[in-house]
């Protein structure tokens, strides 16, 4: 016998539960309730008896599609628009409400990376079996600053927010750094592009300044010093740049018995020290210059007038018009040698 447990009645309407008393038409296969059936006296279905058909339970209506359903709850933490009947942030997770129901309960907890069914994304593809926190583990209600959460400087971060955000929280618990390899090796450009241009200007000149330092005492006064030292120990240097033993020694106790000689030939290494050492200092100290900034930068904007979470967006985000201007400067510079 079929389990007809949850199909209603097609006399009183009422879905038939384990234990009801169920009798069956013998000719289409309806279910009632047995004293349904003895109410009517025979099946309802005539037609179906005519047209020899058999009774189906009727299909359960398609849940709606929700890539059709109007996005117009904007989340409190990072500015998301989601679905209206959505209870958490499909980027944040952040509830959307303060008291959410389901179904007269509570709320069911956002889905985590073993969620067994998959939902549809507005992509038409199915969500993976699990899920990328955007804010690396860090509830965005959390606070960083007085004043200032983790939800707020997402907003101003908004690239790679899976990054900072924990190294921010690493930083405000610790009271440590983080070395940022991208900081390093960009340095000025780097913090130019989110957006720190006080201090991105101040690091861009001074490593630019170094740059033409070096390509100066490397063309104008360690090269031209070079090429005096190996003629003055007979070295030619028309033929061949190669020096024996005898004229490196040579040149080694001209150097000893003028040392300044030596600091000449030295200057265009001493000005790439200095340059590698900006960009440790930059790698080092970078996010937490960073952290820094997106702190003062979320307590200017609620200060300001205006909406708190508007003046967050148009603060936020990288500057990539800079970028790539920074990327054919530095093109251009670093062509300069070959030009001269």
């Amino acid at each position: 016998m079929l389990d007809y447990t949850g199909i209603k009645c097609p006399v009183c309407g009422k879905p038939f539960r384990s234990g009801d008393d169920i009798v069956v038409c013998p000719e289409c296969g309806a279910p009632y309730h047995r004293a349904c059936y003895q109410e009517k006296g025979s099946c309802i279905f005539e037609d179906l008896h005519k047209e020899g058909k058999d009774w189906k339970p009727p299909e359960e209506p398609k849940p709606a599609d929700p890539r059709a359903e109007i996005k117009d709850q904007e989340c409190p933490v990072c500015g998301t628009l989601n679905a209206h009947s959505a209870l958490y942030c499909n980027r944040c997770g952040a509830p959307l409400k303060e008291e959410a129901s389901y179904g007269g309960q509570q709320a069911p907890p956002p889905p985590t990376w073993n969620s067994a069914p998959q939902q549809r994304t507005g992509f038409g593809g199915a969500v993976p079996p699990f899920a990328f926190d955007p804010m690396g583990g860090v509830s965005p209600a959390e606070e960083l600053d007085p004043g200032v959460t983790f939800g707020d400087a997402s907003k101003l971060v908004k690239q790679n927010t899976g990054y900072y955000m924990p190294v921010f929280r690493y930083i405000k618990n610790t009271r440590h750094n983080k070395f940022n390899f991208t900081a390093f090796l960009f340095s000025g450009a780097w913090m130019l592009y989110r957006k720190q241009y006080k201090y991105g200007a101040i690091i861009t000149v001074l490593m630019f300044l170094l740059y033409l330092g070096y390509l100066c005492a490397n063309f104008f006064v360690a090269t031209p010093l070079m090429l005096d030292l190996m003629e003055q120990v007979g070295a030619d240097i028309s033929q061949t740049l190669n020096l024996t033993n005898d004229q490196l020694l040579a040149i080694t106790q001209i150097m000893m018995d003028q040392p300044l000689l030596y600091l000449q030939l030295s200057l265009p290494m001493l000005c790439l020290a200095v340059m590698l050492g900006v960009m440790i200092f930059v790698g080092v100290r970078g996010n937490k210059m960073y952290m820094r900034h997106c702190i003062r930068t979320a307590h200017r904007a609620r200060a300001s007038e205006g909406d708190y979470s508007a003046a967050l967006d148009a603060k936020g985000g990288v500057n990539v018009a800079i970028a790539i201007c920074l990327l054919v400067c530095y093109l251009i510079v670093a062509n300069i040698p070959l030009w001269l």
